[in-house]
């Protein structure tokens, strides 16, 4: 994965979270990976030993509501992938080789600063990007 955002001391706790062993060895998994990966593929790298794979899915989703990791959903499968930075952006994955790309901005935001003006509260989006990369197109 290309990201070019400094990684913070300890995501967990800037985000608020208690850095357990778990939520520790999922994004470990996951910052090491060279692409996103499917909540059974980070339980076999993790280790029944340090979590079950319940455990693994609980973690995923509050690391996805701390905005330490981006789920996206490609080909009917689900998959993770970090959140590296400390502002909001996309990124877009090739559909065949799962290649990852920081596209490092949302055009979305102001979208969301007009549905504030206009008295929404706790706005989130979701906003996936797929296609095929350069390698695999040719």
């Amino acid at each position: 994965m290309r990201h070019s955002h400094p990684k913070a001391a300890n995501p967990l706790r800037e985000a608020g979270l208690k850095s357990t062993p778990g939520r520790r060895a999922v994004l470990q998994v996951l910052q090491m990976a060279s692409s996103p990966l499917s909540p059974d593929q980070i339980h076999a790298k993790v280790g029944s030993e340090i979590c079950d794979r319940a455990t693994v899915y609980r973690i995923l989703e509050s690391l996805g509501e701390a905005s330490l990791v981006q789920r996206l959903i490609l080909e009917g499968k689900t998959l993770y992938l970090p959140e590296e930075s400390n502002h909001h952006h996309h990124h877009i994955v090739c559909r065949k080789c799962r290649a990852t790309v920081c596209l490092d901005e949302c055009l979305i935001s102001p979208l969301e600063k007009k549905a504030r003006q206009l008295g929404f509260r706790d706005i989130r989006h979701s906003l996936q990007l797929t296609g095929l990369c350069s390698k695999c197109s040719g």
